[in-house]
């Protein structure tokens, strides 16, 4: 009875919608997108590109994760190829050695200070000199013959390199093989015929050099491999599989763009979201969630059908036109839970089905398939034999009825419209139950009739091109878009909290008492109450 209650003053507020109730913040939301410029504001706003929603300017970086998590699966997926890749570069790669020996650059002579100072500057300057002397063919010429190698002069060249650090006369020469003991024999030859080899190429003095190079330290064989370089590589294939990632993102969310979460919905379009719905495999079963207790869904709708009172206020007699861009979206069922959610606030609800190509009315509340609308409109029937009840609330329902060849000019025809205004101006609300805008015009009619064109979209079905599609032919027309429904949600965020029913907790039996006889003073008697137990207690006179 308090239910019936509730609804019932939820009715009142439907019909009459009192302006100095509080709204919730998304109805204030909603009131404040319809109101802001007037009438007709919705339909002359210009949505933004979707190209821009996707990739184009001003996305933040809100838009941006937004469009990573839709595609995360293709992201880690490049990543690991990334990564892999690098991987297999390395494990194919030959493993090569490095070894390295350093010479120090000394000149002879030199008594005072400023000589000295001299002399030093000169072995540096001398040191950069040598360093290049050192993979020439005067040098590697013999260290190929000294240690036998079967390597050419340019193929030795290409494994010795040498450098000299700023500011020093030490020249490190590094050699590099594929075995580390080739490798330290390649740099100490090269150091001692180049030690050998550099005062032939400097002026003599008093018959002698004064330029002379001594090896200060000795090649020894490394341990490791110096190539290939795992970190590098590894590193190298992560970021080309980010940049796959990326490529592959972009060019989803161009070609294959679809709309994923209820602020997609808004940036697109411009409309304000009603209400959102979850996506539940077992609405296939059990269509109409408002009859199950404690179902989400039928909380989703609930909360939509609070949101649509506000919706035509001062109307006292209103039509909802739910219709959706694609078939597969949800609309007919959409279309029966408002609907019954309405009808179980106490409303006369009449749910009119008006797509005649696809009729699925009777599938989702499980009724057979009467005549219906056409039969109506062609005269084979009155409009009272055409409507049916359904469920506890008295929901009154028109179904399709038999299948015509021509049902956009049916539509379009005076008897459909005096149909509809009949059954407006019986009922506090009458659902229109419309075919899909892009595949058909049928929709686009009967948008542009009656108005109040409330928009399913669903989640992961809808590509953003086809809303878009959707949206323009609704401006073209001139139809009033009351707000839009997100259907088959299955972002965490669009049903983030839950109030559910809980179990109450089971009531503790009552213990048994003991049963008590007393004769004489009451007042005597003292018994211990215990469970499960019966004792018979008789006093007469004092206790010991």
């Amino acid at each position: 009875m308090a239910d019936r209650h509730e609804d019932a003053v939820l009715s009142d507020c439907f019909i009459e919608h009192d302006r100095s109730l509080p709204l919730l913040p998304s109805e204030h939301s909603i009131l404040a997108i319809q109101h802001e410029d007037g009438a007709g504001a919705r339909e002359n706003r210009e949505p933004p590109c979707p190209l821009g929603v996707i990739m184009g300017e001003g996305m933040d970086t809100k838009a941006l994760l937004r469009l990573v998590r839709h595609h995360w699966a293709v992201v880690v997926a490049c990543l690991m190829l990334g990564v892999l890749g690098g991987w297999a570069l390395v494990v194919a790669a030959p493993r090569e050695y490095t070894a390295s020996a350093d010479v120090f650059v000394t000149v002879t002579g030199g008594a005072s200070t400023g000589e000295l100072a001299q002399s030093s500057n000169f072995s540096q300057l001398q040191a950069r000199n040598f360093s290049a002397v050192a993979t020439r063919e005067v040098v590697l010429a013999p260290v190929i013959e000294s240690l036998d190698l079967d390597v050419t002069i340019s193929q030795l060249r290409r494994q010795v390199s040498t450098s000299v650090p700023l500011n020093t006369s030490v020249i490190t020469i590094s050699a590099t093989d594929e075995s580390p003991e080739r490798a330290a024999a390649i740099a100490n030859s090269v150091s001692t015929y180049l030690a050998q080899v550099v005062p032939s190429l400097t002026p003599r003095v008093d018959g002698q050099s004064p330029v002379r190079l001594q090896v200060i330290e000795s090649a020894t064989a490394p341990s490791a491999p110096s190539s290939p370089n795992v970190p590098l590589l590894l590193l190298t294939g992560l970021l080309a599989g980010l940049v796959a990632a990326a490529v592959v993102v972009v060019l989803r969310g161009v070609v294959d763009a679809r709309v994923r979460d209820k602020d997609q919905v808004t940036e697109i379009t411009g409309l304000p979201v009603l209400g959102v719905v979850s996506f539940d495999r077992r609405a296939q079963r059990d269509p109409i969630a408002v009859m199950k207790s404690g179902s989400r869904r039928g909380e989703e709708y609930r909360q939509l059908r609070a949101n649509l009172r506000f919706l035509q206020p001062g109307d006292p007699h209103k039509v909802f036109a739910v219709t959706s861009s694609r078939p597969g979206e949800g609309k007919s069922a959409t279309a029966a839970n408002i609907a019954a959610a309405l009808a179980a606030s106490g409303l006369e609800v009449c749910l009119v089905e008006a797509d005649l190509r696809r009729p699925t009315l009777s599938d989702v509340l499980d009724l057979p398939e009467y005549t219906g609308f056409t039969d109506v409109l062609t005269g084979d029937i009155t409009l009272d034999e055409a409507i049916v009840s359904w469920g506890p609330d008295d929901l009154k329902v028109v179904l399709a009825g038999s299948r015509p060849p021509n049902p956009s000019e049916l539509l379009e025809s005076a008897a459909a419209s005096e149909v509809l205004r009949r059954i407006r101006e019986r009922y506090d609300v009458t659902i229109i139950d419309c075919p899909p805008l892009n595949p058909v015009p049928d929709g686009a009619v009967l948008a542009r009739l009656l108005g109040g064109v409330i928009l399913v979209i669903g989640a992961r079905v809808l590509r953003v091109r086809e809303l878009r599609r959707a949206m323009d032919r609704l401006t073209a027309i001139g139809a009033t878009v009351e707000g839009a429904v997100f259907n088959l949600s299955r972002s965490r965020e669009d049903h983030r909290y839950s109030y559910a029913p809980t179990k109450a907790p089971a009531r503790p039996a009552e213990p048994d008492t003991a049963e008590i006889t007393t004769v004489g003073d009451p007042a005597d008697v003292v018994v211990a109450k215990e469970p499960a137990l019966r004792t018979h207690v008789t006093s007469s006179g004092d206790h010991p």
